[in-house]
């Protein structure tokens, strides 16, 4: 009986880290082009592990990183422009319904994991309800926002949103794979986080270019407070040198802060659901 060789144990985790980085590809191209990219890639890791180790690796990832990036937003980029040809009335009116929705199970599902504190069962709800229910639903509104309005505010409020849209998912999916191996759970919770910070520096585009029919302020609003109270005990300390600052503005106020993030999500979603460009309605 002849074994298999056993693989390498940092080709395998590379390997299996640029398969769920993979994800960030539009389906179509994944189920093209995905199985052939990571045997190239597995190809390409066993040679650098043979030729430089460790650094050979890092150099690898460095450069594939970097590719990664370049090669998702154009993919993304040549998907949109078909998009745009085919977007109906009802696909517009449907994603707006998606944004209105997801605002609502975000904060339902940022309440349950708060409540996690006193009822530990709690947690795995909160991360289920943000992982397969908001997180898909936002993803379908912000992309269907950089459709509409994305021609008009530039390169950087286009392409940020899609940024937060890909590596946001990636995010939120490596947590969630990530919990079953590792204490990586709050990954779970970046996701969502760095999905609204794009919306949030979106919105400080929109106040200057006003893409919107009308309140081009609500964006900052929509994206601001969730990224603030997540972000600010990690980046805190590393400005201020004190270990474990207090962040906290208090329980009411944080739940009114949140009500009014998911009350701006439902806000900006019911804008692009009545939206409808004139040209497309006239052609329905």
């Amino acid at each position: 009986m002849i074994s298999k060789p056993i693989e390498n144990p940092i080709v395998a985790i590379s390997v299996k880290i640029y398969r769920t980085l993979l994800v960030a590809y539009p389906t179509k191209f994944q189920q093209e082009y995905g199985s052939h990219m990571v045997q190239v890639f597995r190809d390409c890791c066993l040679q650098m592990v043979h030729q430089g180790g460790v650094y050979g690796m890092a150099r690898l990832w460095a450069v594939t990183l970097f590719d990664l990036i370049q090669s998702v937003v154009s993919e993304h980029t040549h998907k949109e422009i078909e998009m745009k040809k085919e977007m109906k009335p009802e696909d517009i009116r449907l994603a707006g319904s998606a944004l209105m929705i997801g605002g609502v199970v975000f904060v339902i599902s940022i309440i349950t994991g708060i409540l996690g504190d006193i009822n530990p069962s709690l947690w795995g709800v909160s991360a289920i309800l943000l992982t397969f229910f908001c997180m898909p639903l936002l993803l379908v509104g912000m992309l269907a926002i950089r459709n509409r309005y994305g021609g008009k505010v530039g390169w950087f409020g286009r392409n940020i949103i899609l940024f937060g849209a890909t590596f946001g998912s990636v995010i939120s999916l490596a947590g969630l794979i990530g919990t079953a191996v590792a204490d990586l759970w709050i990954l779970i919770y970046v996701g969502p986080a760095v999905l609204l910070v794009c919306l949030a520096l979106f919105g400080v585009v929109a106040l200057f270019k006003n893409p919107l029919p009308r309140w081009n302020f609500i964006p900052v609003i929509a994206g601001l407070w969730f990224p603030t109270v997540l972000l600010a005990p990690i980046l805190l300390p590393l400005i201020t040198g004190n270990p474990s600052p207090d962040v906290s503005l208090g329980d009411l106020v944080d739940y009114a802060l949140l009500t009014l993030q998911g009350a701006a999500l439902v806000g900006l979603g019911y804008i692009l659901k009545s939206d409808v460009p004139e040209e497309t309605l006239a052609t329905a």
